[in-house]
């Protein structure tokens, strides 16, 4: 529980008063603790002096409430003039009024020598009072009609108890108010500590982010002077140059497939039938099928022999019926004709496919391999660096942020250190 601190009372006797001086001084971070607690050290100090002030006026009314009740308690209140049932609600309500004022008031309140004194002093009068107060309202009505001149004496002195306890509550209030200032201001100075703390760390990571973002512009440099040197060597440029021709070669391919298709084309009818009828071996009926879809696929000089058997099987089967075509004739001359193109049909294929060979071959003399690591470095180190540049924002933005709270937070404790100690105080911090 919490000390008070209140304002000055007029007094019929002295009190200690602390005199305050309004005056503007200029003072470190590191004097603030010392000089709040010598103030509170001294606040406690007069709270006590001033407590005890009370207590001394208060102890007398407690005697003078204690008298009172003892001559209530000599006084028969003229039993013979009250109903019975009103004499027991009398002296039910007198015993109970004058129980309690002895039970609470016998003692007289404790002595305040220190300010640890202070609450225990209060603690205990609040209770007395309190209690004294409860009974006296429970029998308020009984005792101000038939102990009259006792009821206001009572209610008068007990009203002037209260009101003195009030203001010491008012003291231990007002202290109370000083130490949660105080507080407020160890808490600023704690704040501002964290604050320094964490901008001195956020200053670390700005620096270790410039850092590691300056390596990586050093690195992407020497990246895209490597890959500049790559593509303007001779030997990139051919590498680019046969990709070109790769590339006219794939629609190259495109048309020879295109023209092969359109010659088989004219025997589809018949192919396509002797494909279901043939009773060739395996490897033959693949070879049929893939002549009737894709012929391009099975023209080279391993398989001459077998396409010009399969022909020669579709002529024979046209001739026996097996192969039913529309026009017998000239199914059979489609078929020599295509017969007779094969070898030129293959050599056009195998004059393309050995051409397009070598320019792969040509492309494996360029060692790509260095230019690839090379742009998924530089690819990867310009990443690494928008990352890193998004963190420095924010980490520079707040950084800002917390820089500019510290003069807030140092007019705050220079705001709470006047009103604690009505004197105006200017923090230095050259020195910090």
């Amino acid at each position: 529980m919490v000390f008070g601190w209140g304002k000055k009372k007029k007094v019929e006797y002295d009190e200690p008063v602390e005199n305050f001086t309004s005056s503007s001084q200029t003072i470190t971070l590191d004097e603030i603790p010392k000089i709040m607690e010598d103030m509170v050290v001294l606040r406690k100090g007069t709270l006590a002096a001033e407590i005890k002030s009370y207590r001394n006026r208060i102890d007398p009314q407690r005697e003078v409430l204690l008298k009172i009740a003892n001559e209530l308690s000599e006084d028969e209140l003229d039993p013979d003039k009250l109903d019975p049932h009103f004499q027991i609600m009398v002296n039910r309500g007198k015993k109970e009024v004058i129980s309690a004022i002895k039970k609470e008031f016998a003692n007289s309140f404790p002595e305040i020598n220190s300010p640890d004194d202070v609450i225990r002093f209060k603690k205990v009068a609040t209770a007395g009072i309190n209690k004294v107060g409860d009974m006296l309202g429970k029998h308020s009505r009984v005792i101000h009609t038939f102990a009259e001149k006792y009821s206001k004496k009572l209610t008068n002195d007990l009203k002037d108890l209260t009101d003195n306890l009030k203001q010491v509550d008012e003291l231990i209030d007002n202290f109370a108010a000083t130490e949660n200032s105080v507080q407020t201001i160890n808490e600023l100075l704690s704040s501002r500590e964290k604050t320094l703390e964490k901008i001195s760390k956020q200053n670390l990571r700005i620096d270790e982010l410039k850092f590691m973002i300056n390596e990586k512009n050093e690195k992407i440099l020497k990246l895209k002077n490597e890959i500049n040197e790559i593509q303007n060597s001779s030997r990139y440029k051919s590498h680019v140059d046969i990709k070109s021709q790769l590339s006219n070669y794939d629609s190259e391919e495109i048309k020879i497939r295109h023209n092969i298709d359109d010659e088989f084309t004219k025997i589809s009818r018949p192919l396509g039938k002797f494909v279901h009828i043939s009773s060739h071996d395996k490897e033959l009926k693949d070879l049929t099928a893939k002549l009737a879809s894709t012929p391009y696929d099975v023209l080279d000089i391993d398989n001459i022999s077998g396409i010009k058997n399969i022909l020669d099987s579709i002529v024979t089967g046209i001739d026996s019926g097996s192969v039913s075509v529309k026009d017998t004739s000239k199914s059979k001359d489609s078929v020599a004709e295509i017969k007779n193109l094969i070898p030129s049909l293959i050599t056009t294929k195998e004059k393309f496919e050995t051409k397009k060979l070598e320019l792969h071959k040509k492309l494996e003399d360029f060692d790509s391999k260095s230019l690839q690591t090379a742009e998924n470095n530089l690819k990867r180190d310009e990443s690494d660096i928008l990352d890193a540049s998004s963190k420095l924002k924010v980490f520079e933005d707040e950084t800002l942020v917390l820089t500019h709270s510290l003069p807030t937070i140092l007019h705050q404790i220079e705001t709470n250190l006047k009103d604690v100690t009505s004197t105006s105080y200017t923090i230095s911090t050259d020195s910090q």
